[in-house]
């Protein structure tokens, strides 16, 4: 998604961050609502690191991809019962196969501003009918660069009203969305959507 040799060179201190971070109650309430060992794709899933390890416990059929080749070998390593996790962004990404669910938090903001409306009509070819998107945001149009653990990484997002209205015209249905969204575990994030295809 443009920032993978800034997360490989971060790879280690992200992987010890993440150890110590906790579970997202937020993923936890969007994984309860899912079918019993339903297909999740998760977009941007780093070193695999607590989320696909809970999605793994509670028994989905899970598919972990990551532009970061380090962050890969990372979630690789966990042996993870059910899970693939492999090394590619998610606009170059071709499966043989649809999935019931795809978290993407907080990695849709690395894909390039210029390609960002790309987004949706791929999530929803990635998606069988009636299948839940989860995502973290940014709210605003626009992009910035920041640092993070010593490096340089860039953000990019559209509106909140632009991204709800390519949802709908890519057959989503939104099911819930809450802008300026913080817990205690999760931190705080501008965006938080959950959505499902028609």
């Amino acid at each position: 998604m443009g920032d993978e040799a800034s997360y490989n060179r971060i790879c280690d201190l992200w992987e010890d961050f993440r150890r110590h971070a906790g579970m997202n109650p937020c993923v936890v309430r969007w994984a309860s609502g899912l079918p019993h060992g339903a297909s999740v794709l998760d977009v941007g899933c780093g070193t695999g690191y607590p989320i696909d390890a809970y999605l793994a416990e509670c028994g989905f059929s899970l598919t972990g991809i990551d532009a970061s080749e380090k962050m890969i070998e990372k979630a690789k390593a966990l042996e993870l019962k059910g899970a693939v996790f492999l090394t590619v962004d998610l606009l170059r990404f071709l499966p043989a196969r649809t999935y019931d669910a795809v978290i993407a938090f907080d990695s849709l903001w690395h894909i390039a501003y210029e390609r960002q409306a790309e987004i949706y009509p791929k999530i929803s070819s990635l998606l069988n009918p009636k299948g839940s998107f989860f995502f973290t945001h940014g709210k605003r149009d626009g992009k910035v660069t920041g640092t993070m653990l010593g490096e340089t990484f860039h953000y990019a997002s559209l509106s909140s009203e632009k991204v709800f209205s390519l949802l709908e015209q890519n057959g989503f249905e939104i099911v819930s969305s809450e802008e300026d969204f913080a817990e205690p575990v999760t931190g705080d994030r501008e965006l938080m959507v959950t959505a499902r295809k028609s």
